[in-house]
């Protein structure tokens, strides 16, 4: 994928922190994703682009 957001839609959750189907990890990892998700957007003021942006793009900080 060459993003994983567009517009206002975002993969999250299971789906993206999923390490593997056997780990039973994709749970809490969906959690701290929705966490750094929750920090973006209260860093980037409610503005959902910049905060899917850093999210999904840490690098381009």
């Amino acid at each position: 994928m060459d993003a994983w957001s567009r517009g206002r839609v975002a993969l999250i959750g299971d789906a993206t922190h999923c390490p593997s189907s056997l780990s039973g990890m994709g749970s809490g990892l969906a959690l701290v994703g929705a966490y750094v998700l929750a920090g973006e957007l209260a860093a980037a003021h409610g503005d959902h682009r910049v905060a899917l942006r850093d999210y999904c793009e840490p690098a381009r900080r």
